[in-house]
Parts: structure tokens; sequence; C-alpha cells
């Protein structure tokens, strides 16, 4: 049964020692947590449960706007433009270190509300908040993709007398919107880096994650840049909507599904768009894989998170001379994988988001065992978890096959030929992320070429990490691509400036 309402005061101007304290008094007390406009925290008096996916309780409560708040924000948030882009990008970036230097002070409050409100196993919860505080500390190396560029007139018949200086300026208001599997790190680079450029950001996490969301906004605000950012919760149908429709909001970073992708580009209008959506990662395994190494790898590539990852592995496609070894050495691997709650440290397979999620997984499970799959390992589920589960002889038209998992299940597809590998890797809709394991170097560059996706990592499991290379996706899987001095490029316009002389 809810508790009262307890509108407590945690995220007014506390000092720091408060602030950890007077959290956590809200998380005990089912209090609420206000949305954070323009430097300001507001309760509109709606409120909605967040629930932990770890036992289903509902543990506080988020403000549930609609609209009509959101479009106040966003105009808000367009009238401080000019003040930020006063400030010199240089300066923008020593304040957005500030971020990381809140996010290191309460590490440990980040990691548990990770934990409690995502369901994180310990270690990456741990891992998702050290990753963030570093790529903050390295935010300064964006700041390379905002340099002008020089182009002499001399060259061209007619413009001899005239030099171009192009320029790139920030865009106008940003919406960041963030999913749940990554809230901290995710949407910590969004909102940065679109900061970072110049452009003020309305932020919408993700209603699984909400709480996440409010500690981006405390730190924010603890950073000097709070009347530049607003941080909205409540349903996507009202908040979401409102956001990437709005005449004001000029570029869009998504994170989500492809579903959700597509609706928001119906609805965008002319807006840039940064779309990283749904993944169906192949792993090819070539007949002269190290197959031990391979399996190792496989299997953290799909059990990681629960497999609750855009980049996870979801379908292996086994060369069937050696589909039976890597197989066993799959399952010997899988075996470490301890499935429950994951506040206990032996624990690497916390819980999926939520129940529904569970039964959707189960459900394309029974799809391809109903069409000659052979399960091999796994196959249980209860309440918000499932174990992880290896099925063989998996169907190139199962769902298993096609749709994207988004849980804990290792499907092996048997393949006779690199040609048929590349074929059923390339038939699916998705194009975001591959990897494949083999020795001849020929071959692997030749595989990798033959990929529709954004990136492939060879002898490996794809992983996005801190965004040292671009990431993004091809097909249906989104386009833009996020990582070190590119997230900044789609939130940025070029302009050019013509001098004539002489």
């Amino acid at each position: 049964m809810l508790m009262q309402v307890v509108n407590v005061s945690v995220l007014g101007p506390v000092t720091l020692p408060e602030f950890s304290r007077e959290f956590q008094n809200t998380m005990t007390k089912f209090g609420v947590f206000r949305a954070f406009i323009a430097g300001s925290w507001i309760d509109f008096g709606s409120y909605m449960p967040v629930k932990s996916p770890i036992n289903g309780e509902a543990i506080a409560q988020v403000s549930k706007l609609g609209a009509e708040h959101v479009d106040s924000a966003i105009e808000r948030l367009h009238y401080s433009w000019p003040l930020l882009k006063a400030i010199p990008a240089h300066k923008r970036a020593d304040m957005l270190i500030k971020v990381a230097d809140f996010i290191e002070e309460y590490k440990q409050l980040f990691r548990d509300v990770l934990i409690i409100e995502g369901g994180k196993p310990i270690n990456e919860a741990e891992g998702e908040v050290e990753s963030t505080i570093t790529r903050l500390r390295m935010i300064h190396q964006d700041l390379g993709r905002l340099l002008n560029v020089g182009i002499p007139g001399e060259y061209g018949v007619g413009t001899e007398n005239k030099y171009a200086i192009v320029v790139r300026e920030p865009i106008g208001v940003v919406a960041a919107i963030a999913p749940f599997n990554y809230p901290l790190f995710t949407s910590m680079v969004k909102v940065a880096t679109a900061l970072l450029a110049g452009n003020p950001v309305i932020f919408k996490p993700s209603s699984y994650t909400p709480i996440t969301g409010v500690l981006i906004a405390k730190a924010i605000e603890y950073a000097g840049l709070g009347n530049y950012f607003a941080m909205v919760t409540g349903p996507g149908a009202a908040v979401g909507d409102a956001m990437v429709t709005h005449p004001l909001v000029r570029a869009i970073t998504l994170t989500g599904s492809t579903e959700t992708g597509l609706r928001v580009m119906r609805m965008a209008g002319l807006k840039r768009l940064q779309l990283e959506l749904g993944g169906k990662a192949p792993a090819i395994v070539l007949e002269d894989a190290d197959l031990r190494d391979a399996a190792r790898k496989i299997v953290t590539g799909s059990l990681r998170l629960s497999g609750q990852r855009c980049d996870a592995i979801s379908r292996v496609i086994a060369m069937d001379s050696v589909a039976d070894e890597l197989i066993n050495y799959i399952v010997k691997e899988v075996n470490g994988w301890v499935v429950g709650d994951p506040r206990d440290p032996k624990v690497r397979v916390g819980p999926l988001i939520d129940a529904n999620a569970v039964e959707r997984v189960h459900s394309m499970v029974d799809d391809a065992l109903m069409k000659d799959g052979k399960l091999i390992y796994g196959g249980k589920y209860w309440l918000t978890y499932h174990e992880p589960t290896v099925v063989d002889n998996v169907s190139r038209k199962s769902r298993l096959a096609i749709e994207e998992t988004f849980g804990p299940v290792i499907p092996v597809i048997r393949v006779k030929s690199v040609d048929e590998a590349i074929e059923v890797a390339n038939e699916v809709m998705y194009g975001l992320d591959a990897a494949v394991f083999g020795r001849d170097v020929g071959m692997l560059w030749r595989v990798a070429r033959s990929l529709e996706v954004g990136e492939v990592t060879i002898n490996d499991f794809p992983r996005h990490g801190l965004g040292l290379f671009p990431f993004g996706g091809v097909k249906e899987s989104g386009f833009g691509r996020e990582g070190v001095g590119f997230s900044v490029e789609d939130v940025t316009e070029l302009k050019t400036i013509v001098i004539t002389h002489g």
C-alpha cells in the first residue's frame, strides 16, 4: 500500500553534506522528487510511483508532468539561450567537470540508486558511475570539434578576393530522451555534450529510472548550469510527445527502441535527430576461431545487464563444423553466471526491468522451440527474473533470430558457409553492432566489410564503453554518431561567413 506523499525539500538549495542525508530521507519516507525547471525545483502536485524491479515494491514518487508544463519549460530554456552562448566554451567545459566532481562525491549514492531503481548488479552499477565520471573529465576533448575552419577563395574562379570562415554554432534547445538500461552514463553524455556546445537542454529520463534523472539534475545545478537545464518526468505520451513536437526544440537526441525512434521521426518535423535505436548484434564464429575464447566473450556480451543492451550479442551464427564444441564451451561459461537479487555481490544476472519484459523474452524462447530449436540450458523464469538460456538450432524465421531480445538468451544459428553467415547477419532490420571471431585476417576483413552495421568488433564482444570510438547504427538502428568529439556534431550547425577583401 502506498504511503502518504511526503513533500520533502531534498532538492532545494541545500549544502552538499545535507544532500545525501535528505535524499536518503526521501527514499525512506516514500517522498516526492520534484521536477527541475531552469534553475528551480517545482512541485506540480501530481505524482507517479517508481518501482524497483528487484521486488516490484514502490520506492519513491516523482512529479507527473503534462504537455503544458513541458511547453513552459522549453520556453524558459529558449530565453536562457543567449546567456549560455555568452559563456566561453572552455568555461562551459570547466563547469561540466564540476558535474563529475559532484558524482565523485556521491558515487555510492549514485551506485545504490542504479541498483535499486534499475536492478543493476553491484559491479555493473559501480562501472557505470566510474565511466560517467571519466567521460565527463574528458569533456575538453569534445571542444576540438567546435573549432572554426578557414577556407581561402583563391582556388576558384570568381572567389579570388574572398575568404570564408566556417563556424560551428549551437543549434538551440536540445531535447534529450534517455533509456533505462544506462540511465546515468547515456543521459549524462547527451546532456553534457549539448550544454558544452552552448545549447539549453530539456531532459526526460526513463519512467523506469527517473530518480537517476533527479540526481543528474542536482549535479547540473551544483555545477552552475541549472538555468539552462530542465529535468521533466512523466508519461512518454504526454511529456515525450510535447518535447519532440515543440517548435523551439531544434535537435533531439534519443536512445531507445526502434519503435520509439520511428515515432519520434514522424512527429519531429524539421529537427536535427541523433537516434541510437534497437540492435540485434550477431557474433559470427568462423571455423578457425579460438572457440574457448569466443565462448567466454560471447557469454559476457550476451548476459551483461541481463542482455538489456542495444549492443548485446543476441545471435550466435556458428559454422556447423564447430557449433557443437562452441556450445559446450558456452554452457560451461554460463554456469558461472548467478541470477538473483543484484544487491548480492555474487549475482551477475539481475532482474529485467519489469515482469512484462520477462514474459516477452520467454515468449520468444517458446517460439524458437516450436520452430525446432533445442533448449540446451536454462529456460526458467519468475517474477522479473529470467535465467540465462541457451537455445541451439534456432530457425532464421523465429522471433529469437529476428527481434531484439533484450534478455539473457543466447540463440545459436548454424550455417554451412561464410556467405550464409553474412546473409543471416544482414537479413534483420537492425544494424547497430556485430562481432566476428576467427584468425584469418583476410577473411575477418571480408566479413567485417560485408556486414550492414555501424560497428564491427573483431575477436571480442561489442561494447561502446566511454565512446572513444564513434558508435551508432544503420538501417532501423538509427543514425547519427555518438562518442568523444562526435556527439557535439549533431547538436550544432555550420555557419559560413564569407569575407570580401581587396
